[in-house]
């Protein structure tokens, strides 16, 4: 846990996983100057970055299995499964961005390179 970090910025830069545009306000602003927000700004707006190109893929693979009645049905039911997933994993980055622990998204991490 960071101690410089107050828990009213804990809060603020927690949303950048639900809210993944408000993790460039940590990155490019003033606020950047504390590590905890830039990492976990940086890191929330890139795992938006990834599950919107994830959706998209998704989508298309959804479009192109609707030509074939019961498989596009599947397909589709499973992506909402998956998205409903994806969706408590945000959640949980969010508590634990709360909580003031400072964690890695395995691929997301990755693509970002080291800090």
């Amino acid at each position: 846990m960071d101690g410089k970090t107050t828990p009213e910025a804990r809060m603020a830069v927690a949303f950048s996983y639900l809210f993944p545009p408000l993790g460039l306000v940590f990155v490019f602003t003033k606020l950047r100057r504390d590590y905890f927000l830039r990492h976990h700004g940086s890191q929330g707006f890139a795992w938006g970055v990834f599950l919107l190109f994830l959706w998209l893929a998704l989508q298309l693979v959804v479009l192109l299995t609707g030509i074939i009645p019961l498989l596009g049905k599947i397909i589709a039911l499973l992506v909402k499964v998956v998205f409903f997933g994806f969706f408590l994993t945000s959640v949980y980055f969010f508590y634990l961005t709360l909580r003031g622990e400072k964690f890695k998204i395995p691929l997301v991490y990755d693509i970002l390179g080291p800090k």
